[in-house]
């Protein structure tokens, strides 16, 4: 499917998730408004240095972003009075980025190829991706002043995709390993992983 494309400096979002995005400028405003418009996804790629974002023409591949996104579709929470906005992304899912379709309209519209993911955790990752949860609702208790906050957040927390992807957006701090947790195609290798992370207090929350 073709997606457009927000590049975004250390930013990954995780299916299940919703993350807060600021938006101000103008093409990616107008961006955003055609997504909801056409009812287009949007895909967030990860890029560490803004100063490699170089143009791109149709049927070249968008090579300063990393080829896997996690994508979904913006609601706009607020509009302000000097045009940016307050965006809530969706997480939908995850796909690896093709080559572009259209640059030409200020904003990058890329071929894509949805990633499918094991989501069935085995009885093995059982035990830690309850102590993974345990140690996210601490954090949410900790974090989140209002009860009725902390009680909406908890309960939105179902599959195991949303309780991995909520820790490793709020509780690893190396954008970089948040990266690495989406490009993991086996919700038991994400769990495993951040298990690691947890037992050599390698988290800095």
């Amino acid at each position: 499917m073709d997606v457009l494309l927000f590049p975004l400096v250390n930013v990954t979002l995780f299916p299940g998730t919703t993350k807060p995005i600021n938006v101000f400028e103008a093409r990616y405003v107008a961006m955003i408004k055609e997504s909801i418009k056409k009812n287009l996804p949007i895909a967030l790629g990860f890029i560490e240095n803004p100063e490699k974002i170089i143009t791109v023409k149709p049927g070249e591949s968008v090579s300063f972003v990393r080829d896997v996104a996690g994508y979904g579709y913006p609601q706009i929470i607020e509009e302000r009075p000097n045009g940016s906005l307050l965006v809530f992304m969706q997480g939908r899912g995850k796909l690896r980025l093709g080559e572009v379709v259209d640059s030409g309209s200020s904003y990058i519209v890329c071929k894509s190829e949805l990633i499918p993911e094991v989501l069935v955790v085995d009885q093995v990752q059982q035990t830690k991706l309850i102590g993974i949860f345990r140690i996210l609702s601490r954090w949410v208790q900790n974090h989140i002043v209002d009860t009725k906050q902390q009680e909406i957040f908890l309960k939105n927390l179902i599959r195991p995709e949303e309780i991995i992807g909520s820790f490793a957006s709020y509780l690893i701090r190396d954008y970089d390993m948040q990266q690495m947790v989406l490009e993991y195609n086996d919700i038991n290798e994400k769990i495993g992983f951040i298990y690691r992370l947890i037992e050599s207090d390698e988290l800095t929350n």
